[in-house]
């Protein structure tokens, strides 16, 4: 009889232990799936805010005139180019600062997401 009792203690305890193994397996995976999608909107992120800053700084390179890679080219210049019209100064200015004001959008969605994501996993752990 007791032989009966302890090899059903056993079976509960494998059965308790296996149930505990299941649920740790499962929070591990629901966390690996939880990194890898923030790792995917922080690169998407990323890419959008380098990207615009990449084109605004190109654009205001283009704006001032100042390049480096054509002064290597082209060391001895004989005729002077055309001076570009105040309209179109003007018009690629406003282009880079739409530019700038987009990459500042979306540099502050992304402070505030990541701000709030952190608040979120701080509730999780002070309630579990």
């Amino acid at each position: 009889m007791k032989e009966v009792q302890k090899s059903q203690l056993i079976a509960n305890k494998k059965k308790e232990l296996y149930n505990k193994s299941d649920q740790f397996r499962s929070a591990v995976t629901s966390d690996i799936n939880q990194l890898k999608f923030d790792i995917a909107r922080i690169g998407r992120n990323f890419l959008i805010i380098g990207g615009s800053l990449y084109v605004a700084y190109k654009l205001s390179k283009l704006i001032t005139g100042s390049s480096s890679d054509s002064q290597e080219e082209q060391p001895q210049k004989l005729v002077s180019s055309r001076e570009t019209s105040t309209m179109a100064a003007k018009i690629k200015e406003q282009i880079a600062l739409f530019l700038l004001a987009l990459a500042f959008r979306k540099l502050k969605e992304f402070v505030q997401e990541n701000r709030s994501g952190k608040d979120e996993q701080e509730d999780s752990t002070d309630a579990g």
